[in-house]
């Protein structure tokens, strides 16, 4: 009897680019919501998700260039919730020196602008994406813990592209970020429709894969996101040219969009991860120490998810 196929090469694996979601036959709901979108997309009635208060208010310092951390610090004072998940951070095993830090300036400063700035967006993303009830709060969560697992893969997969972790991890994090849209407009009020909007998860998969990009740009205007970030967070579905100043980047998000998919964070499709073009490109494809992570992404990312349920 055969050795197991390990996950990342499923028996009946024949996929090596990115699944385009097809167009299901949606129900008069689905329908009535994609008008809804299309509608937006033309510029009427959108409302795009605010960044809170103090991250923004924070995110607004950090963009100043010299940042001022003891400023930084009484910014993120106002809010209890950022607060304790500062020191909580900067006293984990990534950051803890010799002595326990219990003020939250010197916590602020020893973590530096672009730890402050990721743990605000990260902040800002589960507030918007979690303060939604009904079906919505549903695919709402389904939405974040795949941004969780997303950042997760990103930052893992850094060591062997050379990305620097921070970033990927945002970009993990943002990347399918204008699915919000979606998530928000399923609960359009009955009066502009006619009736409730409840959608299958085909649906609401489709919907998202159909139009993320182009609301994940406004977003990421919206919180005036990094260039770089915006820029990919408003196209990484395409397959990039050699001369693509984001190449690295896109294919290790294309990657990471692989990984979640087998591992059950996205919708399931017979990936050979290891014969796909993003691993190829980015000199994977053979590496042993590459395939030691693979060995043990699973428990990792679902250690992750279940700390989060």
């Amino acid at each position: 009897m055969g050795a197991e196929a390990p996950w990342w090469a499923p028996p009946d694996s024949s996929l090596t680019e990115l699944f385009e979601v097809p167009r299901p036959e949606l129900t008069t709901e689905a329908r009535s919501l994609e008008n809804v979108l299309a509608s937006y997309l033309d510029g009427h009635d959108l409302s795009l998700p605010p960044l809170p208060t103090v991250p923004d208010k924070v995110l607004k310092r950090l963009r100043e260039g010299k940042s001022n951390m003891a400023q930084v610090a009484e910014d993120i004072a106002e809010d209890q919730v950022i607060t304790g998940t500062v020191l909580r951070m900067i006293n984990s095993p990534l950051y803890r020196g010799v002595d326990k830090i219990t003020s939250l300036a010197p916590a602020v400063t020893r973590l530096g602008s672009n730890a402050i700035r990721t743990l605000m967006l990260h902040h800002s993303l589960r507030v918007v994406t979690l303060g939604l009830s009904g079906q919505s709060a549903q695919y709402a969560r389904l939405l974040w813990m795949r941004a969780q697992a997303s950042a997760h893969v990103m930052r893992a997969l850094s060591p062997f592209t050379g990305v620097d972790s921070e970033e990927a991890f945002l970009v993990g994090l943002l990347h399918d970020i204008g699915s919000l849209v979606v998530v928000r407009a399923t609960s359009t009020p009955r009066s502009v429709v006619g009736y409730d909007i409840t959608i299958t998860e085909d649906e609401f998969e489709y919907l998202c894969y159909e139009c993320h990009q182009e609301f994940g740009e406004l977003i990421a205007d919206e919180w005036r996101l990094p260039e770089q970030i915006k820029l990919l967070i408003a196209d990484h579905h395409r397959y990039p040219e050699a001369q693509d100043p984001c190449r690295v980047e896109r294919l290790q998000l294309q990657a990471t969009d692989m990984i979640c998919s087998l591992l059950g964070h996205t919708s399931w499709q017979p990936y050979n991860l290891l014969e796909s073009r993003p691993l190829v490109d980015l000199g994977l494809k053979d590496n042993a120490d590459f395939e030691a992570l693979l060995r043990g992404l699973p428990e990792q990312v679902h250690g992750l998810l279940a700390s989060l349920s």
